[in-house]
């Protein structure tokens, strides 16, 4: 596997210039330095801050007057603020805030007037573009779903090595002696990484189907695995635990909708998965 690049890295490199947001947040607003070019008319378009608004806060009467340098006070909407703004704890990096909320890097570096370079601070209240959903939460009943028969993880995004390590409870340093990493802080989109040693291929029976149980992946809280039916004709099934449902892509045009199980292999199947934790 090619080694994979360290985007955190750009945070830490020839650190040139020191910028940041105010660390504590007034009510609903926040504050900003002006950049180079930047006017009251420029920063009330890229934040959707009505120009005399801008003005009144900011005690300007020029709204053509460049502002380089400046503090801007920017006013948010009070019933959207949550939504509109992170506060920084600790580990936090540009990057990793961008992946859980599922935004562009460079929105948030481009909203928030700060460099690639900038460090970020306990408490920082970093403004989110439009669109930003909040990030997922690790919690015990996610790991305990997570540990089950799974020998592999799929990554359908960015994510961090620690967390898919903490989901799995699974050392770091296993997962990049079994995949030959050279310690990366995150994975690709669409890797299949190895998670713990498996036995050799073993099929399961269930009705009319054959059940690959030692190719169960987690997929973004599901498990996916190889299956065949009497005619040798292959596809892949997948579960949801949490909702007890099954999908598959039998009809080779794609996955299905989930369904629920209707006959007993079905019940069984998710029944013998879902049900089992991990034995180490």
């Amino acid at each position: 596997m090619k080694k994979i690049a360290n985007p955190i890295n750009l945070f830490y490199i020839n650190i040139l210039l020191f910028l940041s947001i105010f660390t504590s947040q007034v009510k609903s607003e926040t504050k900003i330095i002006a950049k180079n070019g930047d006017t009251l008319i420029k920063i009330s378009q890229q934040y959707g801050v009505p120009l005399k608004e801008l003005m009144y806060k900011n005690n300007f009467n020029n709204a053509t007057k460049t502002l380089e340098g400046k503090v801007i006070l920017i006013p948010l909407k009070n019933n959207d603020n949550k939504n509109l703004t992170y506060k920084v704890n600790e580990g936090d990096t540009l990057y990793k805030i961008a992946r859980e909320h599922n935004v562009s890097l460079k929105d948030i570096i481009s909203i928030n007037n700060l460099e690639n370079h900038s460090y970020l601070k306990l408490n920082q209240i970093i403004i989110l573009p439009k669109g930003a959903v909040y990030k997922k939460l690790i919690n015990n009943q996610d790991i305990k779903l997570a540990r089950k028969k799974v020998f592999y993880h799929q990554t359908s995004k960015t994510e961090e090595l620690s967390t898919i390590a903490e989901i799995h409870q699974v050392p770091i340093g296993e997962i990049n002696t079994f995949n030959r990493l050279n310690n990366p802080i995150a994975i690709n989109p669409n890797v299949k990484l190895k998670l713990r040693e498996n036995k050799a291929s073993k099929w399961l029976k269930y009705g009319p189907l054959i059940i690959n149980w030692s190719d169960w992946t987690y997929l973004d809280g599901n498990y996916i695995t190889q299956a065949k039916t009497k005619k040798n004709t292959s596809f892949y099934i997948a579960l949801s635990c949490k909702k007890r449902v099954l999908n598959n892509t039998l009809d080779k045009v794609g996955w299905t909708n989930w369904y629920f199980p209707k006959t007993d292999f079905e019940f069984n199947l998710i029944n013998d998965f879902c049900d089992q934790e991990l034995k180490n």
